[in-house]
């Protein structure tokens, strides 16, 4: 893992006015294979993934999670904080975070909670080798994944030109 070094400018006041794009792409099309029975979504932003999925949408900015629930009707939208969410031990299947790791002060917290609130599996996705990005606070390659047990799949963006993501995933 690779620490930048930038201000940490990720609140709820900051992604209310910079929410990400609806986006149905390669990375979402992994974490549906991939997901397995019930599905809660870790910083869901506005991707139409967990509407497809019938599962639950998690997002620490209010104007994210109003505009879901108007947006979607087939999950349920929770505004939360994604290291400290509101759900049981073992209360879904899977557990999917897309580009949100890189983001936290403490990225280790994130795991923590998804292996909480998992039953089977857990999905983290994270661009790789990204172009410099003051909201990005770590940087992560395939060893840093797999050391914690992962199975790590390379993807390259068809929107990005010379993006690549990591979608890594552990069974429990």
């Amino acid at each position: 893992m690779k620490k930048f070094d930038v201000v940490d400018i990720n609140n709820p006041r900051y992604w209310d006015t910079h929410q990400t794009a609806l986006d149905f792409g390669i990375r979402q099309q992994e974490y549906e294979r991939l997901s397995k029975g019930t599905v809660v979504d870790l910083g869901c932003g506005l991707s139409p993934f967990i509407d497809k999925m019938g599962g639950v949408g998690v997002d620490y900015s209010p104007e994210t999670i109003k505009k879901c629930k108007e947006m979607y009707k087939n999950a349920t939208f929770v505004c939360s904080d994604v290291l400290h969410t509101p759900f049981e031990d073992q209360s879904f299947d899977t557990a999917v975070s897309g580009e949100v790791i890189e983001h936290l002060e403490d990225p280790g917290a994130l795991v923590l909670e998804m292996l909480r609130i998992a039953r089977k599996r857990i999905i983290i996705s994270t661009p790789h080798l990204e172009f410099d990005d003051p909201e990005h606070l770590w940087e992560f390659d395939e060893e840093d994944f797999t050391k914690l047990g992962f199975r790590v799949i390379t993807i390259k963006s068809h929107r990005f030109k010379g993006r690549e993501y990591l979608v890594a995933y552990r069974d429990l």
